[in-house]
């Protein structure tokens, strides 16, 4: 059941990746929006983590059911993602305008390769988008919710949190190698994933070292691994790592994309 469970989350990222091409050469304010757009989504995953960290624990303390900690959530969950004036969602779409969305704020602009230049609808569409990304993690990371004990829920507590933060170590990787491509110091198709510069292979290599580190702290090295099916196959850091990066891999191109 749980390689069952891991196959349809990949098969969910890679389904929910965006593709998005184009021509001409972005403008200086055009690689800003796609900057600030990563950036963006990092804080995004960030705080959607702990929308369900928090609703998780709250739930193991009888405060509210489990069920409002899964999209499409309830309760404070709901309110934490959903709430219109400062839920995760509204923060992530009004970030991504107000740094892309000539409508939204003078001086910026859209990419042509961003829903063909319209930075309002590529707004809407990125948080759906990496929302589902977030969304299919957390059935599978939160696998024994209710029904784990004490160590089991740290483990998985721990794995929330270890995850979120590696999608923002990365995709700062990604960040330098396509502003040292922008300067002209490296090819720009040396950062497609996987990338090839050296100095980006590097950084994300360290970034899934401590977060393979980080996962099996408390899951499996001196932790407890939950029991997710009828044996313990809880994924270890390595692959929960390695699912994350494919993640990232697909939402990258359409992220940095020519224009």
């Amino acid at each position: 059941m749980g390689h069952i469970r891991n196959t349809a989350l990949l098969a969910g990222i890679v389904g929910l990746a965006l593709g998005g091409v184009a021509s001409a050469q972005l403008t200086d304010e055009e690689f800003k929006c796609q900057t600030s757009t990563n950036k963006a989504s990092s804080k995004f995953v960030g705080s959607k983590a702990k929308c369900g960290i928090k609703c998780i624990g709250n739930a193991r303390k009888g405060l509210n059911p489990f069920s409002d900690c899964y999209a499409p959530y309830g309760g404070t969950a709901l309110v934490c993602v959903a709430d219109p004036l400062k839920g995760a969602e509204i923060k992530f779409e009004n970030a991504i305008r107000k740094a892309c969305d000539p409508t939204f704020k003078d001086g910026t602009d859209c990419p042509e390769c961003y829903s063909a230049g319209d930075c309002t609808t590529e707004a809407s569409d990125r948080v759906q988008n990496t929302e589902g990304q977030v969304d299919s993690f957390g059935p599978g990371v939160f696998c024994e919710q209710p029904g784990a004990d004490d160590l089991e829920t740290k483990c998985e507590l721990n794995t929330a949190k270890v995850l979120s933060k590696l999608v923002g170590s990365v995709n700062k990787c990604f960040d330098k190698c396509n502003q040292n491509a922008r300067k002209g110091l490296i090819s720009q198709s040396t950062c497609v994933p996987p990338a090839s510069d050296p100095v980006t292979t590097a950084c994300i290599a360290k970034a899934d070292g401590k977060s393979i580190l980080g996962v099996n702290k408390k899951c499996g090295d001196v932790g407890a691994i939950p029991d997710c099916s009828a044996t313990d196959d809880y994924p270890n850091g390595s692959a929960w790592t390695n699912l994350v990066e494919i993640a990232i891999s697909g939402t990258i191109p359409t992220t940095y994309c020519p224009n």
